[in-house]
């Protein structure tokens, strides 16, 4: 069976979404073991991961430029290639040094895939008119999902972190020059009648798309950061359930994002936004005021499926928007998630460590309604291209 022009690009597409998800799972997964191979301390791995996280957002702020000078299938290939050999250096790390100086390198690999892949997926949208983006960012969950699990089989025995990035990334690097040729190439903003292509400035309503997905970001990031502790320390749930949260609200999200772009194509994006955030509102609701930890866990798996189609939708909508490039969207709406995404849960823990846990989650339902009133701005359909 031939596949579609469209089925072939989403595909190409997806491969490069699940790098970032997959490298990010054997770095996090294999964490303990790289901690006793370079002699770093609980401090110094705090910093490299701080590190990472702020040389990955130092190169979404240069990926706009790169991507106009270079084109997105470039920096793609760069940045993906760049991260792959970052995680490897790190299994190789002799010294807490040489792993800092490798996250460093895999947080600038970071940062210009993020960019250039929903780069690509927006260009597929356009030149397909169809929706795609809930499907690849599926692509990077599940490739989280594998590489927590291929980092656990590893350590099961006993094998290195070298062992566990050569092996896995490996195979992973062996369908790299199927995908390569099918990537996309860059097409030029188009402008609404008298819309101004040429005008620099950032369009208000890509903005408040950044702002959205900021605020979905962040509650992921409490999820992955605070769930498992609100289980355990206030619901008093045992710790085997307790860690179960994150893994139900990945397993929600990765399976209706496979659904998300069905969902929008027949429904529309506002009904899908607005239905998933106040989906997600609900969902923190329950783990918040549920005393009993298996309604609470529920809860989480509810705000993972209601976040689920909030950020591609954010991301095609901000790359639809006339007279902006889909590289400047994309930058724009990726600089906004992962400062969320960084920012927001150290905010968490000064704000439990002043009000308590409970309390400070409650952060969390205001962004979950927030969200839900700002999908207002979707109920304009996109101007077709």
């Amino acid at each position: 069976m031939k596949w579609s022009d469209v089925t072939v690009a989403r595909m190409a597409c997806a491969y490069f979404f699940f790098c970032p998800g997959l490298t990010y799972g054997i770095l996090t997964s294999r964490l303990p073991a790289l901690k006793a191979q370079t002699g770093a301390d609980e401090a110094q791995i705090g910093i490299f991961l701080l590190c990472l996280g702020l040389a990955s957002l130092a190169a979404l702020f240069s990926s706009g430029c790169l991507i106009a000078r270079l084109g997105s299938r470039f920096i793609l290939r760069l940045g993906s290639l760049v991260l792959l050999i970052a995680i490897v250096l790190c299994g190789l790390a002799p010294s807490p040094f040489w792993l800092g100086a490798a996250c460093v390198l895999a947080g600038l690999g970071s940062g210009l895939t993020d960019v250039s892949m929903n780069t690509q997926g927006i260009q597929i949208e356009r030149l397909h008119h169809t929706p795609c983006l809930s499907f690849m960012h599926a692509s990077y969950s599940l490739g989280g999902v594998v590489g927590s699990l291929t980092g656990a089989l590893f350590a099961s025995f006993n094998l290195s972190p070298f062992i566990n990035a050569l092996c896995v990334l490996g195979v992973y690097a062996c369908f790299r020059p199927l995908t390569v040729p099918k990537l996309q190439a860059d097409s030029p903003a188009k402008a609404d009648g008298p819309q101004r292509s040429s005008h620099h400035r950032i369009p208000l309503f890509v903005i408040l798309c950044g702002i959205l997905s900021m605020c979905a970001y962040a509650a992921e990031g409490s999820v992955g950061e605070w769930g498992s502790l609100l289980l355990f320390t206030v619901k008093g749930a045992p710790e085997q359930i307790a860690a179960l949260v994150f893994a139900a609200f990945s397993a929600a999200t990765v399976l209706c994002r496979l659904f998300g772009d069905r969902l929008r194509a027949r429904l529309g994006d506002f009904p899908v936004a607005f239905g998933g955030a106040a989906l997600a509102a609900c969902g923190m609701t329950v783990a918040l005021f549920s005393a009993k930890p298996v309604l609470c866990l529920c809860g989480y798996m509810l705000m993972g499926a209601g976040l689920s189609p909030l950020v591609p939708t954010l991301f095609s909508r901000a790359g639809s928007y006339p007279g902006v490039s889909a590289g400047k969207a994309s930058t724009v709406v990726s600089i906004f998630s992962y400062s969320g995404l960084l920012f927001f849960p150290p905010l968490l823990g000064f704000l439990a460590h002043k009000f308590g846990l409970a309390n400070a989650l409650l952060v969390v339902l205001a962004l979950c309604i927030l969200i839900t009133l700002g999908t207002l701005l979707l109920k304009k359909r996109p101007i077709q291209e």
